[in-house]
């Protein structure tokens, strides 16, 4: 069996709020692997034969023809195919604001970075005609390109519509929803001043139930995980930039750089400013 790989890159000549910068195939020989590797942008990958493993954040996820998993900017990934049946799949690597609202959209999330699609055959399709049309690199190709990345989406969204459909019961994929839904508030707006009750108000629910549902899908608190968030944001600000202290404090939710610093200590055992001169991992809170 011969590895097959295709990738095309394209310029970017489009000012959009979603920007595909290349798309991709190929046919994994057995055990094939590719990472641990971190992304500045969003790796979509969605695999149309065999199987195998992604792992990030420490999970890892069982993966076969007809899912796709999503490496999130700044997150340390891997993925490892079959020893028997390795996989084939497409990827396209994106961002913008809108690429960043579509995933959150189908359910993608960092704690959640797999899909299952209702529509595989016409998801490849779609992603095989993108990546034949990236090949030519002029502007109409490109716009033709970002109008079937669009379709694209639709089947990942047409699966998560139907997951959303309630229960008659209220059960596990409303429960599911309701969690879904505070983890992205929490990614959008951790920099603000947001309390426990903010968040519970958002998904409609009693904070108290809210809290018990959260720590039940999540294993941790709401307040535990909007901390974690937070630190692991301050940990990449500090790590990346020459931002002041007391500037990434606040832009994290913290009003008080005095209280963000002992917090921090808490967590990771050292101020912010000896951190950033020893360079840890964003993930060493954890």
């Amino acid at each position: 069996m011969e590895k097959q790989f295709t990738e095309h890159f394209l310029i970017g000549r489009l000012e959009t709020d979603i920007r595909l910068h290349y798309c991709g195939l190929e046919q994994c020989l057995p055990s094939h692997q590719n990472g641990p590797v971190m992304r500045d942008h969003f790796l979509l990958h969605f695999i149309v034969r065999g199987s195998g493993i992604f792992t990030m954040d420490g999970c890892d996820y069982k993966l076969k023809a007809g899912d796709s998993f999503c490496m999130y900017p700044n997150q340390p990934a891997s993925y490892r195919a079959s020893e028997t049946d390795p996989w084939t799949y497409y990827w396209v690597g994106i961002d913008g604001q809108l690429a960043s609202k579509l995933l959150h959209s189908a359910g993608l999330t960092v704690q959640s970075p797999t899909h299952s699609h209702l529509e595989p055959a016409r998801a490849e399709k779609l992603l095989a005609e993108l990546l034949q049309h990236s090949a030519v690199n002029d502007l109409a190709a490109e716009t033709y390109c970002c109008g079937l990345l669009l379709q694209v989406f639709s089947t990942f969204l047409n699966r998560q519509k139907e997951l959303q459909q309630p229960q008659r019961s209220g059960g596990r994929n409303s429960n599911e929803l309701y969690v879904a839904q505070a983890v992205k508030f929490i990614e959008e707006h951790y920099h603000k001043r947001i309390s426990i009750s903010v968040i519970a108000r958002q998904v409609d629910l009693d904070r108290s139930y809210f809290t018990k549902l959260f720590h039940a899908q999540m294993g941790v608190s709401p307040h535990e995980f909007l901390i974690r968030y937070r630190m692991e944001k301050a940990c990449l600000m500090l790590s990346q930039t020459n931002l002041p202290v007391q500037l990434i404090a606040s832009s994290v939710g913290f009003d008080d750089a005095a209280y963000f610093g002992k917090a921090f200590i808490r967590r990771l055992g050292l101020s912010p400013t000896a951190f950033r001169k020893r360079s840890i991992s964003p993930q060493a809170y954890e």
